[in-house]
């Protein structure tokens, strides 16, 4: 079932390019995933604090989070913020896999 929907995109998405969410979603940019079927170093934006909110870190032009390790039961997820702190999440947040698009947005220009 084809379903369309708005959120942030992330670099090296084009258009008209289908994105996949779920658990079953496979590791390539753009499309949508639970934190814990990740592998740690993955570069995620957009995620979830808590689950099913939509995601709420991690949205700014440019910006990503890092998936750093999971628990041994599997329940949580740690992730390294864009500030540098790390966050330990449950592993059913989603994220989206890629940095937000727009980095370099604050950048001088050349004259």
């Amino acid at each position: 079932k084809l379903k369309k929907e708005r959120w942030v995109a992330v670099e090296g998405l084009h258009t008209g390019q289908f994105v996949y969410c779920g658990a079953k979603a496979q590791l390539t940019v753009g499309n949508v995933m639970p934190l814990g079927k990740m592998p740690e170093g993955t570069v995620v934006s957009m995620c979830e604090e808590k689950a099913s909110d939509r995601g709420r870190l991690a949205r700014a032009s440019g910006c990503n989070c890092m998936v750093v390790g999971h628990s041994d039961d599997g329940k949580k997820t740690r992730i390294r913020l864009p500030s540098g702190s790390r966050k330990t999440v449950p592993s059913t947040c989603r994220a989206v896999v890629g940095i937000a698009a727009g980095g370099g947005r604050m950048d001088k220009p050349v004259l």
